[in-house]
């Protein structure tokens, strides 16, 4: 129970600093971003998030999807090693995922609706997929093609 434990704090880890990195990222794509941004007040982030370029989101996008894949490969990885499968947690750490980006999006940095659609949609298929690429051909309910 706490390797699994250690495997979805591992995982989740990894995924935030994919996010991390993304966002750093999409701050390039903005004209304007404020110097020193993580000691703005929350009325210089809600003017930040609201005159944003579309491509800083998109690149946020981009980063969630790869920290959701990211997430559901590490995890299965990691959990494989000491059980089968490991679906179940990679569905767990999208999950965890999505309400860290809700609860951001709520608590600190609002942007647009359909970046909060997008991140609720985008984690759980993503961290799936990183499950599927990471047990590989090997799992027994993959059929092996001759």
């Amino acid at each position: 129970m706490g390797r699994k434990f250690l495997a979805v704090i591992t995982a989740l880890i990894t995924s935030l600093a994919v996010i991390w990195l993304g966002w750093m990222i999409s701050t390039l794509a903005a004209p304007t971003t404020p110097s020193q941004m993580e000691h703005a007040s929350q009325a210089d982030l809600n003017h930040y998030a609201n005159t944003a370029p579309t491509m800083t989101y998109a690149i946020a996008l981009i980063s969630y999807a790869i920290a959701g894949f990211a997430g559901g490969f590490v995890v299965t990885k990691m959990a494989s090693r000491w059980s089968s499968g490991g679906y179940s947690l990679s569905l767990l750490v999208g999950a965890l995922l999505t309400a860290w980006a809700v609860g951001s999006y709520f608590l600190r940095f609002a942007g647009p609706v359909w970046f909060l659609i997008g991140a609720v949609v985008i984690f759980i298929p993503f961290a799936a997929f990183g499950h599927r690429l990471a047990e590989g051909r090997a799992h027994p309910h993959i059929p092996e093609t001759s």
